[in-house]
């Protein structure tokens, strides 16, 4: 299995709310293999937000956890056409996302795909892809960084 897949993405994600979002990821992580239980994936990811937000800005999150319920890292990707309240650092919803789910003894996993991501973030240009790609050019966008 991957790190990630055109399996682990979603290009019209129904979600209306922050909880369906994470239930969402979460469905998607036991589906493909990733995940033993979606429903205590699910408390672990809306835990990690309780936290403080996962939105970055620029309408893109980055939800993430570390959880006993990951049987092997994943990365996953979901777009929407609706716009979600997510308290992200600019004040703005959210339609745009890049969830990492990694075992809890993967530590150093989590937090280099989570900086290779995020600085990113600070990208016009691969924002666009994100928000406005074909399921392609994300998937080579994420992948390229991935593979870094």
């Amino acid at each position: 299995m991957s790190l990630f897949s055109k399996d682990n993405m979603i290009m019209d994600l129904k979600a209306t709310t922050q909880k369906e979002v994470m239930q969402e990821f979460a469905e998607l992580a036991q589906k493909n293999g990733h995940a033993k239980d979606a429903d205590n994936l699910y408390k672990d990811l809306l835990a990690r937000e309780e936290e403080s937000t996962t939105g970055f800005g620029n309408g893109v999150a980055i939800p993430h956890t570390k959880s006993k319920e990951i049987l092997e890292a994943g990365v996953f990707f979901a777009r929407s056409s609706n716009l979600i309240e997510w308290q992200s650092l600019d004040d703005k919803p959210v339609n745009t996302w890049i969830s990492l789910m990694i075992p809890v003894d993967q530590a150093d996993v989590h937090l280099k795909l989570l900086a290779k991501l995020s600085r990113q973030l600070m990208h016009q240009d691969f924002i666009a892809i994100l928000k406005n790609g074909t399921q392609e050019e994300v998937f080579e966008a994420i992948q390229n960084i991935l593979i870094s």
